[in-house]
């Protein structure tokens, strides 16, 4: 649950939720604390086999990964939610059926107990409807309510600030007037259509509010300190947080209606709150209109709250928070004439944040390795789709491999990259045009078949013993993390050798001294028959060239 201030009030909170879903998990481990961000994780073991490493952290309940190695097939766990959740429940709902099975059939036992134990229940009267729900929507007077009720508050006491606000809880409209509320407390008055800020006539601006706490010589020790009472206030309120984030990137919509200060405090606020992971950067989507981008607004946000949460996240951290809250490419946020490569390096150099040079040069790396994994499979699957006849089926398959070709070979002069870096990728792309069936035994006839039809492409790319010994390599991964083609890892090292891929050499070679960590034992056990001949081969080859 957010808001926690110590280790042992997150592991008392973790430690008794995972207690009480015990009829829906089979076991779990021990939570482990980290301290910088405070959080805690567990790995989950449902009861369908899989695992589910779990964080509690202030954003909530979060599936970091989930291990579908031992899932019993039909019973597939989701994929892993990017969203946080309020209650372990909701995450566990969310990416197993089995638990949600558990979970009714716990909940229809309770049931049948106390309808066994409890008498029958009156019957439902209706209630009259409350005179709030025909209340006017009157922020001003919501407004004017806060201000009354602070009146005597000294602006430096902020634990009775927040007890105040707290109690008042249990009259005022939070969940009615929670926009007004943030907007108060972010600004210090009103957001009026159109974005101007609109302050008290009587009292000016909010006293505790981000505009005002920043705004002092040190903005940044001001934005923690408006960052803790927010997060007080939330902590009871919960559906605050919720609200929070979405008046966020209401607020963020009209920072061109804001001075230059106040953007400023703005970014540094957010900045602060995101590192405290009580808010995700999926509110700076809202920077990504044209309006606040094309003037450089967007950008000049975007850096002063990145340059705050990597005083305490490294960039792997960012990376992560980026795709989570899938925000897109950095460069989205620079002006639609500036969204070149040079100009995202010039700016950030100039900013002193060479970081997110390598971020941005990382990203874009991958993403053209994916966009070619992409081609490759949408290749071999159209030609699939394709009506034709038996006879006609070598001729499309040898065409559809050189079409292959042709893109590999242009993927690496458009990004030059080695031929060891292609053949993996070209594997990736192959193997994932495979759709495989839901028959366990047909994975291996599978994967075989889709080898010995595409070995040319692989074949054009291994023609140096680095490039064999690269895609054996990837290989034993994809093996590895693939449960599907896991036990059948000998069988494609022959299939490979067979079609002229992968050289004895290169497998003798990967079998003394190059297979990596990775499953290492069990797949030179699949592969020490194979081993043994081409060794006892190049012997033989060896004998024949002394005599």
């Amino acid at each position: 649950m957010p808001g926690f201030t110590s280790a042992d009030e997150l592991l008392n909170e973790f430690a008794t939720e995972l207690r009480q879903h015990t009829y829906g998990i089979s076991s779990f481990t021990q939570p482990k604390v980290t301290l910088s961000p405070l959080r805690a994780e567990s790995v989950v073991t449902l009861l369908d086999g899989a695992a589910v490493r779990v964080e509690l952290s202030g954003r909530g309940y979060t599936a970091l990964a989930i291990n579908q190695a031992n899932v019993v097939p039909g019973n597939q766990a989701a994929v892993v939610p990017s969203e946080a959740f309020e209650l372990l429940t909701g995450l566990l709902m969310a990416v197993s059926p089995e638990f949600q099975r558990a979970m009714h059939s716990h909940l229809y036992s309770k049931l049948l107990a106390l309808s066994d134990s409890e008498p029958a229940p009156e019957p439902i009267r209706t209630r009259k409807r409350d005179a709030k729900a025909k209340a006017k929507y009157e922020p001003e007077a919501f407004r004017d309510s806060i201000f009354q009720l602070i009146e005597n508050v000294d602006p430096t006491d902020d634990s009775k600030f927040t007890s105040v606000l707290d109690t008042a809880g249990n009259t005022l409209d939070y969940r009615r007037y929670g926009d007004s509320f943030f907007e108060l407390f972010v600004t210090g008055g009103l957001i009026a259509p159109g974005g101007i800020i609109n302050y008290d006539e009587e009292y000016g601006k909010f006293p505790f509010s981000l505009f005002v706490l920043a705004s002092g010589d040190d903005p940044l020790a001001g934005a923690k300190r408006w960052g803790g009472l927010i997060v007080k206030l939330t902590r009871r309120y919960k559906y605050l947080e919720r609200m929070f984030a979405e008046s966020t990137e209401h607020i963020l919509k009209h920072i061109h209606r804001y001075t230059e200060d106040e953007n400023k405090m703005l970014a540094i606020g957010v900045g602060v709150l995101v590192t405290d992971a009580f808010l995700t950067l999926e509110p700076l989507k809202a920077l990504q209109e044209d309006h606040l981008t094309k003037d450089g607004l967007a950008l000049r946000f975007l850096t002063d709250m990145l340059r705050v949460f990597l005083m305490n996240n490294d960039i792997n951290q960012l990376h992560k928070s980026l795709v989570r809250a899938k925000v897109g490419r950095l460069t989205e946020f620079f002006p639609p004439n500036k969204r070149d490569e040079d100009c995202f390096a010039r700016h950030f150099e100039a900013e002193d944040m060479p970081v997110l040079i390598e971020l941005h040069t990382a990203t874009l790396t991958l993403a053209r390795r994916n966009e070619f994994v992409d081609e490759v499979s949408s290749i071999l699957r159209d030609a699939k789709e394709e009506d034709i006849d038996d006879d006609e089926e070598a001729e499309q398959i040898q065409a559809t491999n050189l079409k292959v070709a042709r893109a590999a070979k242009a993927a690496m002069r458009a990004n030059k990259w080695e031929q060891h870096d292609t053949v993996s990728l070209a594997w990736d792309g192959i193997m994932n045009a495979v759709n495989w069936s839901y028959k366990s035994e047909q994975f291996e006839a599978q994967a075989l078949v889709q080898i010995k039809r595409h070995s040319p492409v692989l074949e054009m790319l291994t023609t140096e013993p680095k490039s064999e010994i690269s895609l054996l390599k990837h290989v034993q991964l994809y093996a590895y993390n693939e449960p599907r083609l896991t036990k059948y890892f000998g069988r494609i090292v022959l299939e490979l050798y067979n079609t002229d891929v992968l050289s004895d050499s290169a497998i003798i070679f990967w079998a003394t001294k190059g297979a990596k960590p990775e499953g290492k034992s069990g797949f030179l056990k699949q592969t020490e028959a194979l081993v043994r001949k081409l060794e006892a081969m190049e012997d033989e080859d060896d004998s024949e060239d002394e005599e």
